[in-house]
């Protein structure tokens, strides 16, 4: 996603949209905090709804379901939604550290210890995943957040329903982390282990990976 500032948030009764954090094709995220009593500091996906055509209506449906759906440490948690005559809104848990390509390039090359503590926290949450016949099929280091030394997996826009017997051959994703398989629109199944590859790649050669 790309930051920004120029553009004036939309209005919400409970919350105070302040920093543009990004957008994506069909979203745009703020940080935000609830008006009354706590001050919680939440992250808001915007949706516009004129953006949406009927598979990216289907794809923001699974992805609320799946977030209403799951609780898990390393995943971030869907606090509410909703929506108006303009847009449909996501609140999210905040992770205030950004997200895991920022934090690869602020270093350039993870010490081992901490790529394989990474490693074994995306791996868990995508075995809980996997476990509940859930693809995220959109792995990559943007979409991965920090809370502290915390990851968690996040914008499940693309995530499906698959079990362990599905295969598809739908392009889903991001070229780069996409599995060979999936890029030649050959059948895929839907345990995300390529990217997770070329996740843990990055964290040692990230220059290499992005030429």
């Amino acid at each position: 996603m790309a930051s920004g500032s120029s553009f004036a948030p939309p209005k919400l009764a409970d919350f105070i949209l302040t920093e543009r954090l990004g957008s994506g094709s069909y979203a745009t995220v703020y940080k935000a905090y609830r008006k009354r009593n706590s001050r919680e500091v939440v992250a808001v996906k915007v949706v516009a709804k004129k953006s949406l055509n009927k598979a990216s209506t289907e794809n923001l449906l699974t992805e609320i379901e799946i977030l209403k759906s799951v609780r898990h440490p390393h995943i971030v948690q869907l606090k509410d939604f909703q929506w108006d005559a303009e847009n449909i809104y996501l609140i999210l848990e905040w992770c205030s550290g950004g997200d895991l390509s920022r934090f690869i390039r602020s270093r350039r090359i993870l010490p081992e210890r901490v790529a394989r503590r990474f490693l074994q926290q995306i791996a868990c949450a995508l075995q809980f995943l996997h476990e509940r016949n859930i693809s995220h099929l959109d792995l990559k280091p943007q979409n991965i957040l920090l809370c502290g030394s915390v990851l968690k997996l996040a914008d499940f826009g693309f995530a499906q329903y698959m079990s362990p017997w599905d295969e598809h051959s739908v392009l889903r994703g991001s070229p780069l982390y996409m599995a060979p398989e999936m890029v030649c629109r050959r059948q895929y199944d839907s345990r995300d282990l390529w990217s997770v590859g070329v996740i843990l790649y990055g964290e040692f050669h990230w220059e290499q990976l992005m030429t």
